[in-house]
């Protein structure tokens, strides 16, 4: 079963995100702020499959989140940023830092399992 860690502050879009991810098979572990996220993150790679993660989050955020999963030395684990910031230059920002994957919100769950499935391919 493939892990993914899920990292969204706003607790009802967490709660049915995670429910719609464990009804397709995927085990997810859920976090409401990015710090103890990073913690679990450096913890427990190489076991995570993917990191979705919001932008904006309590202590610290997406951008900190993305940095410190590129930083784990020999990680490839993908991470996807979701945010309801459509600013082009945001978008830009991250993928330089190396975040694999960004979608913003509101985003269909359909949409999403596909790019989550074309990530971990």
């Amino acid at each position: 079963m493939k892990k993914i860690v899920l990292i969204e502050d706003e607790e009802i879009l967490r709660k049915s995100l995670a429910y719609f991810l464990t009804s397709k098979s995927y085990l997810v572990l859920e976090f409401d702020n990015g710090l103890d996220a990073i913690s679990y993150i450096e913890k427990e790679y190489p076991s995570i499959d993917l990191v979705i993660t919001d932008l904006f989050l309590p202590f610290k955020g997406g951008h900190q989140v993305v940095q410190a999963c590129k930083e784990i030395e020999g990680a490839q684990m993908p991470v996807m940023v979701l945010t309801a910031s459509g600013v082009e230059e945001t978008e830009l920002d991250l993928l330089n830092m190396g975040a694999d994957d960004f979608i913003t919100k509101p985003f269909s769950p359909s949409v999403l399992l596909k790019r989550i499935e074309k990530l971990m391919a």
